[in-house]
């Protein structure tokens, strides 16, 4: 990954990081509401990093069903936050999950 980049997901990271550790000292639901967006960007960015940052070493289904996982958590997650659908919010989780593990597995061949 290049350096602007890098700088971007970082900043990005610290950013979501203030607002997740706001949204639990306070209880604030508007902060609440700010960090479910956060939660959001990341977890879109992170898709497009992983699948825009692919090597022809690593193969290809675990990079795209990575990065879609990480995409379609950021969409569930921004589903949850309409009323009625909040059952989003485990699809979010699931997906997030799949994403992470795939991440890491990327990363750790």
């Amino acid at each position: 990954m290049e350096r602007r980049s890098r700088t971007i997901l970082q900043s990005v990271l610290v950013g979501y990081l203030v607002l997740l550790l706001a949204s639990i000292v306070t209880g604030d639901p508007v902060v609440t509401t700010a960090a479910d967006l956060g939660f959001a960007a990341v977890a879109g960015y992170f898709g497009y990093t992983v699948y825009a940052n692919r090597s022809p070493s690593e193969d290809e289904r675990v990079v795209y069903v990575t990065a879609a996982a990480l995409v379609l958590a950021g969409l569930a997650q921004l589903l949850a936050l309409v009323p009625g659908f909040g059952a989003a919010a485990l699809a979010s989780t699931a997906f997030f999950v799949v994403g992470f593990v795939g991440y890491f597995y990327l990363r750790w061949r």
